[in-house]
C-alpha cells in the first residue's frame, strides 16, 4: 500500500514537472523573440556599451557608430524630460539569422515588460531617428506608472517630435483639417493599428507629430513632467493636457 502511494505520488509529481515543461515550450515558441531579447546577456551577442548588444561579426566602425547614435539619442532624452531615467536594453540585429531571432522588422522591434524594455534594431533602424524614437517611448513608460494613462496618438506624436522624420507635419495637418477649420478626430489614433506600417499611418505620424509639437511649443518640458506626475495621481489625460495648455498659455500672455 505505501509503495503504491509512493509510486502514485512520484507519477504525480513527474508529470506536473512534464506538463510545466511543456507548457515553458509552448510559450517559447509562440514568444520566442521576446524571450530571447529577455535573454540576450546569456546568447552569443556580444556587450560593446552598458545594455548595448550586437552580433560578434559586427566591425568595430559600426560599433562606433551604434554607440554614438545611443549617445546622441541620450541627449535628446535629456532634452526632452530634464534627464534620462530609463535604462533600456538596445539589441543590434543586422543579419537575417539574427532578425529571425529578435525581431518581426528589419527596422527594428520594441518589447515592453515591467522590469525593462528591450529595443532590437535591425539595419533599416540604424540611425539616431529610429533609436531616438524607441528611447522616447521606453522613457516615456519608465515615468508612467500606467502606460495606458496617454492614448497611443500622444505617445507616438512625442517619439515623433524627437526623432525629426516627420518634417512636414504643419503641412499635412493644414491638408487634412483644411486649413484648420476642420478637427481631426483622435480617438481614431488611439490605437496601435493606426500607426502600423502603412500609407495611412505616415499621415497618422505628421498628425500626431504636429499636435504634440504644438502642444510641448507652448508648455515645454515643465509642462511634459506635469502632465506625467498628474498622470500617476490619477488624473484623467484630456483634462490635464488641456488643462496645463491653457493655464501656461495664460501665464505667458499675463506676463506680456
Amino acid at each position: 500500500m505505501i509503495l503504491l502511494r509512493t509510486k502514485r505520488i512520484k507519477i504525480i509529481g513527474f508529470s506536473t514537472i512534464l506538463i510545466f515543461a511543456l507548457v515553458l515550450l509552448f510559450l517559447y515558441l509562440i514568444y520566442a523573440k521576446q524571450t530571447n531579447a529577455v535573454l540576450v546577456n546569456y546568447s552569443n551577442m556580444k556587450q560593446i556599451a552598458h545594455n548595448v548588444y550586437v552580433e560578434p561579426e559586427i566591425n568595430e566602425s559600426e560599433k562606433a557608430g551604434l554607440i554614438n547614435y545611443v549617445q546622441t539619442s541620450t541627449v535628446k532624452i535629456n532634452a526632452l524630460f530634464g534627464q534620462k531615467e530609463s535604462t533600456p536594453v538596445l539589441i543590434y540585429a543586422k543579419s537575417k539569422k539574427a532578425l529571425e531571432n529578435y525581431a518581426d522588422s528589419d527596422i527594428g522591434q520594441t518589447y515592453y515588460y515591467p522590469w525593462n524594455n528591450y529595443i532590437v534594431i535591425g539595419p533599416s533602424g540604424y540611425n539616431e531617428n529610429v533609436i531616438a524614437h524607441e528611447f522616447t517611448h521606453a522613457e516615456l513608460r519608465k515615468r508612467l506608472r500606467n502606460s495606458s494613462k496617454v492614448p497611443i496618438w500622444f505617445d507616438e506624436g512625442l517619439a515623433a517630435m524627437v526623432d525629426g522624420r516627420f518634417p512636414d507635419n504643419e503641412m499635412i495637418w493644414n491638408i487634412q483639417t483644411n486649413d484648420g477649420k476642420e478637427s481631426i478626430n483622435f480617438n481614431l489614433l488611439d490605437s496601435h493599428s493606426a500607426f502600423h506600417s502603412n500609407a495611412k499611418s505616415h499621415i497618422n505620424y505628421e498628425l500626431a507629430c504636429y499636435e504634440v509639437s504644438r502642444w510641448y511649443g507652448i508648455v515645454g518640458t515643465p509642462g511634459l513632467l506635469k502632465l506625467i506626475d498628474s498622470l500617476n495621481k490619477g488624473g484623467d489625460f484630456n483634462d490635464v493636457y488641456k488643462g496645463i495648455e491653457s493655464n501656461l498659455s495664460n501665464e505667458a500672455n499675463g506676463k506680456r
